[in-house]
C-alpha cells in the first residue's frame, strides 16, 4: 500500500471503524463497503472512501455503530486555500453519496422485512424464550425457530425486524433504519394513553400487562431510548412519556429492578 493507504488505514483503526483486512481499502473516491474487525465473517457494515489526489484525504464509519472518522495526508492549518476548497468539495459529495447508500440500505432491509413478515407463521404459546419470559406471543411471529418483532415507527411504517432465537440471542435483519423506531410490544401508541418507553421486547410486555391502561413499546436497545422518546414528543408534545431503562447487574446490587424517568413535555 502506499502511504496514504497506510494512514488512512490506520485512522480507521484508531476509530474503531478499520476493515479486517487492509486489501479491502479502494483509493478510487468513491463509496466501498468493508468487513470491521472485529465483526461476525459475512457482514458488511464498514464504509470508506478514500482520495489520494493531493491532498490525500477520506472518511470512513460503521453502518451499525452509526460512528465516522474524517481524514487527511496534511494538517487544516497547512492547506492552501484551494486545497481547502477541495477537501470541502468532496466532502460535499461524499457525504451526499453515503446518504444515498444509507437511504439505499434502509429501503432493501424494509422490503426484506415486509417479505419475511408477510410469510412468518403466529409464534408458538410455547416458544422457550416466551416460556422462560412468562410473556404471550402477542404480536410476535415465527420463522424456523426464531420469534420475529417488527420495528416501526409512529406512522406503523414497517422499517425491520428483530429476530430472537430458542435460546435468547437477538438480531436485527441487516441494513434497517433503528434510530428513532421501536416494536409495539404493548399496544399502539396514541396521544390519548401514557407511553412508557422499555428497552426490550420482554421487559415490555411484562410492564404492558401490569399496567393495561398504558401503552408499552420497546425501544430494541438502550441505545435507541433516547431517539424513540425524541420523536413521540416531537409528534405528540403533550404525551405522558416514560423511560423505563433495565439496569441489569446494577439494579441487583442496589436492589432496583426498573427506573422510571418521565420526558419533560416541550
Amino acid at each position: 500500500m502506499t502511504d496514504p493507504r497506510i494512514e488512512f488505514f490506520s485512522a480507521l483503526q484508531s476509530g474503531g471503524v478499520g476493515p479486517a483486512n487492509p486489501s479491502a481499502l479502494v483509493a478510487d473516491g468513491l463509496l466501498h463497503r468493508h468487513r470491521i474487525e472485529g465483526d461476525r465473517p459475512g457482514t458488511l457494515n464498514g464504509w470508506h472512501v478514500l482520495h489520494l489526489d493531493n491532498p490525500a484525504s477520506g472518511a470512513g464509519g460503521s453502518w451499525k455503530a452509526g460512528h465516522s472518522v474524517k481524514w487527511c495526508s496534511k494538517r487544516l492549518s497547512a492547506l492552501t486555500a484551494s486545497e481547502r476548497a477541495e477537501i470541502t468539495r468532496r466532502i460535499t459529495e461524499d457525504r451526499k453519496r453515503a446518504q444515498e447508500a444509507t437511504e439505499a440500505r434502509h429501503r432493501d432491509a424494509a422490503a426484506k422485512a415486509a417479505r419475511i413478515w408477510t410469510d412468518s407463521a403466529p409464534a408458538a404459546a410455547r416458544h422457550p424464550y416466551l416460556d422462560r419470559k412468562g410473556i404471550a406471543p402477542g404480536i410476535a411471529r415465527q420463522s424456523g425457530g426464531a420469534l420475529v418483532l417488527p420495528v416501526v415507527d409512529f406512522t406503523g411504517t414497517l422499517h425491520g425486524l428483530q429476530f430472537i432465537d430458542e435460546q435468547g440471542q437477538k438480531r436485527f435483519i441487516s441494513g434497517m433504519a433503528k434510530a428513532g423506531h421501536f416494536i409495539p410490544s404493548g399496544g399502539t401508541p396514541s396521544p390519548d394513553r401514557p407511553l412508557w418507553i422499555a428497552e426490550g421486547h420482554a421487559t415490555a410486555c411484562t410492564l404492558s400487562a401490569l399496567q393495561p391502561g398504558v401503552v408499552v413499546i420497546a425501544a430494541c436497545d438502550a441505545g435507541n431510548l433516547l431517539s424513540v422518546a425524541t420523536e413521540a414528543r416531537k409528534r405528540w408534545p403533550a404525551l405522558d412519556v416514560v423511560i423505563c431503562p433495565d439496569f441489569d447487574a446494577i439494579a441487583a446490587r442496589k436492589g432496583r429492578k426498573q427506573l422510571l424517568q418521565p420526558v419533560p413535555a416541550s
